[in-house]
């Protein structure tokens, strides 16, 4: 199921107020976004706002005040972990990047702003796909499409808890109840419906259905709360005929809930890939002040030497909230090193 991009609405948008002022504030005290009361006073809850993210603009509804203000004084650091792949993306010359957990579109600007290859972008929810296709639209990307659909190991409906970083319902028995997806409302009303959460029914696919047109695959992006194991099982025809890089992000203790496993995916993927494993953690054994502190820090990357050392820190308690598969095709990573990147080791 593939959508055209939605018309924004241009009278709903308008730039930031006081940019200069939080940023400036942020550097003398980086409370990153404890300022967002201060961001609302200046801004209002009502419309989208346009913020700062590279050298492009998020269109976000101003009531979503704590993302709007760190996004703002993070910039690019909302997704730091987007370096792991920085490199690679532009190097690529041929073959097309798909972006599946796109939210309202991040990722899609940030391949974008690395590379010309098209993207494919995929998200379920249906007000974070307006979104999406709205950047889409506002930032004027070529060759870039989005599609309303979540993926899995096999196409049919899935309950689908939404919310700012929504996913696959864990206990599907129970949720029939949900209701179908809709996306309709002012602005401000689907912003706190969105905030707030639910469940409804998604459509779902396999990339490997739902891609089988498309001649060359260059990346595959996943970032879906756990149901990272389901998507790739409904992807094996696309790892082994088009090889693309993978950028995977794991979320342990999720998975569990799916009835899958961190050992599950490294089984899956370990014949065909060469595999780095990293993490961006904050040390949750430190005081209350200590993780504080830490927060408004730009976040360090820590790779995992070994399989071994990855599995251990994805079961360690507290351990990473989510693990990024870095993944090579055996056959084009021969002679290659991983990427580079500096980095602390993790213990």
């Amino acid at each position: 199921m593939s959508s055209p991009s939605e018309t924004f609405p241009q009278h709903e948008i308008r730039p930031i107020r006081g940019e200069k002022f939080l940023r400036g504030l942020n550097r003398l005290l980086p409370l990153g976004r404890k300022y967002h009361p201060l961001l609302r006073l200046l801004n209002g809850g009502c419309g989208l706002l346009a913020v700062p993210f590279g050298p492009y603009r998020v269109l976000k509804p101003a009531a979503w005040t704590k993302s709007v203000t760190a996004q703002l004084l993070l910039g690019k650091d909302m997704a730091a972990e987007f370096q792991l792949l920085e490199v690679f993306c532009r190097k690529c010359e041929r073959g097309c990047f798909v972006d599946v957990g796109a939210n309202i579109g991040l990722y899609t600007l940030l391949l974008r702003a690395a590379s010309p290859r098209p993207i494919i972008a995929y998200e379920p929810q249906p007000y974070l796909f307006k979104l999406l296709q709205w950047n889409i639209a506002y930032n004027r990307l070529p060759s870039a499409q989005a599609r309303n659909l979540a993926c899995g190991a096999r196409r049919g409906e899935l309950a689908f808890m939404t919310g700012l970083n929504g996913s696959v319902a864990f206990d599907q028995a129970t949720a029939s109840g949900a209701r179908s997806a809709t996306s309709s409302g002012s602005v401000e009303e689907e912003a706190r419906r969105a905030e707030v959460g639910g469940l409804m029914k998604v459509p779902v696919t396999t990339l490997d259905e739902d891609l089988a047109d498309v001649p060359e695959i260059a990346l595959l992006k996943i970032d879906c709360e756990g149901f990272e194991y389901q998507i790739l099982r409904g992807a094996r025809e696309i790892l082994k005929r088009h090889r693309p890089f993978l950028f995977v992000e794991v979320h342990p203790e999720q998975l569990v809930q799916f009835g899958d496993s961190t050992q599950a995916v490294v089984d899956l993927l370990a014949p065909d890939y060469d595999l780095e494993f990293w993490y961006f953690q904050i040390e949750r054994h430190s005081t209350k002040l200590q993780r504080s502190v830490e927060k408004f820090r730009r976040p360090r990357a820590r790779r995992c030497a070994t399989v071994a050392e990855m599995l251990a820190a994805s079961t360690r308690v507290p351990g990473p909230a989510q693990i990024y598969f870095v993944g090579r095709p055996k056959a084009a990573a021969a002679g290659q090193t991983g990427i580079s990147y500096k980095s602390d080791t993790a213990n």
